[in-house]
């Protein structure tokens, strides 16, 4: 059985601000191995959210720990970082908890934004693209029966038209009740992340921004479509398809290996740091579920 439940953008409940380090179960750090010594990791980028604009841009900065220690990463605390959108530098202030933000730097698309940090006599770069992104046409739930893979559950539809003529590249973020939700599986690389090779310029119906999460009656649910660079598609699909394959027995489950970012150490090309700097316009729809 599939029961549809259209919420068209005139009714659409837009009510949550997603802040991208502080409320979120992800899988998109860089996982590593033990190293002689620790390297800088960087988390976050730019986003400029065309329904909740976001108050600050934030990035978070920690070091690598040993891959066998059960302790949090340790965070960086005395770094200079700087974004610049090709006129002007923004200084970012520290907030605690390897937070660097600043509410200065308004995003716009067709940009290209630098990140600099200044570390322990090192300096890291890194460079992407922000995009525009195709709006919703329609958000909606289907209510799918339990089947032999999958529990029975609401689940988020998208329908959405792709711009033709020039590649674009896509990533999905869905919450549930404010927390934004990613479960390890195989079929992230290609479900979470997407071009539109085999769809440019289509009219898209039915998406499911993330086909392992269900909903309940009475959740909140968002979704999100984010335009990304090509480079950062590539660099989620390979996070994505590293992260899924944890814990399966045919694959041995072996200590991950550390995935290459955007970030370049000036300094010292063989302390290589780990994580994406990345710039993404967001696209998101909010709505509850009901029977």
């Amino acid at each position: 059985m599939r029961r549809k439940n259209s919420i068209k953008w005139g009714s659409v409940i837009f009510g949550i601000l997603w802040v991208p380090i502080a409320c979120e179960t992800d899988v998109t750090n860089d996982l590593n191995i033990a190293d002689s010594e620790p390297r800088l990791v960087l988390q976050g980028g730019i986003e400029r959210n065309l329904v909740n604009p976001l108050p600050k841009q934030q990035v978070r900065l920690t070091t690598t720990a040993n891959f066998l220690d059960d302790v949090a990463q340790p965070i960086v605390e005395d770094a200079v970082v700087t974004i610049f959108d090709g006129v002007q530098d923004y200084p970012c202030r520290y907030a605690g908890n390897g937070v660097y933000e600043t509410d200065a730097l308004v995003p716009s698309v067709n940009t290209e934004y630098t990140i600099t940090i200044n570390w322990e006599g090192d300096t890291y770069v890194a460079t992407d693209n922000l995009n525009p992104v195709p709006r919703f046409n329609d958000l909606y739930f289907i209510f799918e029966e339990e089947t032999l893979f999958s529990d029975e559950g609401y689940f988020l539809q998208i329908d959405t038209q792709d711009p033709p003529g020039i590649p674009n590249f896509y990533y999905y973020r869905v919450a549930r009740n404010g927390e934004f939700i990613i479960v390890p599986d195989p079929g992230n690389s290609t479900v979470l992340v997407v071009s539109d090779e085999f769809f440019d310029g289509r009219f898209r119906t039915g998406v499911n921004p993330n086909d392992e999460v269900s909903f309940e009656v009475g959740d909140v649910a968002i979704a999100q479509q984010l335009a990304i660079s090509e480079v950062y598609h590539d660099y989620l699909f390979l996070l994505f398809e590293q992260t899924g394959n944890a814990g399966l027995s045919f694959v041995g489950n072996p200590p991950p290996a550390s995935i290459r970012g955007n970030i370049i150490n000036l300094t010292d090309n063989t302390k290589r740091a780990l994580g994406f700097f990345y710039a993404a316009e967001v696209e998101e729809g909010s709505l509850v579920i009901t029977e």
